[in-house]
């Protein structure tokens, strides 16, 4: 148990939360929305703030020939679609090798139509609400203009009735210029956008984009895996495995470019949150033996 007044809890909105980034603190950790993250870091300049700030995604996948695609098609769309893909490392972006297109849309398609969304109480249902109607429009919006553009509609699963259901979708074809490639979703939707196979292209589709939280490489050779990984600019990039559920606790969380300032977890991570103090003695041999833990 911690000691009274080591942790305290404010409930409210961005004003409160403006209030407790101006406040007498030496630090401010977040995790939300790059431009949050930009209105943090500009209110912690006038006072040197430490700042610790894990921000927006969007996440790629690729998939090519020579990848379990059993596994890869159920982790696109598990992944894809888990929260309700309110999630920061979720993935909005599949880039599949076009060898295998056609066979890898067909698999997601049987798997996104079975993900009926609904209430929690309801055994029927897999995925739940999206967190407002707000974000139910957002998404909607970002589909249609994702249609508009060239994207094809596969499959909707049934969803309930209610002002922030959304059904579980998977688009085909989505163009990679599009606003669906291009804005973080956070919304139950599986997107597939057809590439050529090599590597080259793998890595240059992943980093055309201002975030760089998480990506995923599906392939079984794990030496053209990890070429194609150390290329990616993310933080953490998941070899046939989603980084959340596969990562070790050791490992710190990173965002790269818009997607975080400093990191946190692991070991690492939590030294972000400490200030390190060198004390430098002339003789060595002089050194006093360091008190115990909490003296």
């Amino acid at each position: 148990m911690l000691p009274p007044g080591v942790v305290g809890l404010v409930q409210g909105d961005g004003v409160q939360g403006a209030a407790l980034v101006r406040a007498d603190v030496q630090m401010v950790a977040m995790t939300g929305s790059s431009a949050t993250g930009k209105k943090i870091m500009a209110s912690c300049a006038d006072n040197l703030k430490r700042l610790v700030l894990e921000l927006g995604g969007k996440d790629p996948m690729v998939v090519f020939d020579d990848a379990d695609l059993d596994k890869a098609a159920e982790d696109a769309v598990t992944f894809s679609l888990y929260n309700c893909g309110q999630v920061c490392c979720a993935v909005e972006r599949v880039y599949v090798a076009e060898a295998i297109y056609d066979q890898f849309e067909a698999k997601c398609a049987a798997l996104t139509a079975a993900q009926r969304a609904g209430p929690g109480k309801d055994e029927k249902s897999k995925i739940g609400p999206l967190c407002s109607s707000l974000q139910r429009d957002n998404v909607a919006n970002l589909v249609n203009a994702a249609l508009d553009a060239g994207a094809r509609k596969v499959c909707s699963a049934p969803a309930a009735q209610g002002p922030n259901f959304y059904p579980a979708t998977l688009l085909a074809d989505v163009p990679h210029a599009c606003a669906m490639s291009r804005d973080e979703l956070f919304g139950p939707v599986v997107c597939l956008t057809k590439f050529d196979g090599s590597e080259a292209e793998a890595v240059r589709l992943s980093n055309d984009t201002d975030y760089g939280l998480a990506a995923y490489v599906y392939t079984q050779d794990l030496v053209k895996a990890r070429r194609c990984a150390m290329q990616i600019k993310a933080g953490q990039v998941g070899i046939n495995n989603w980084t959340v559920a596969s990562a070790p606790p050791s490992c710190p969380w990173i965002g790269h470019k818009a997607s975080g300032f400093g990191y946190h977890s692991g070991e690492d991570g939590w030294r972000q949150f400490s200030s390190p103090k060198s004390l430098i003695y002339t003789d060595a041999d002089l050194v006093p033996p360091a008190p115990p833990k909490g003296a």
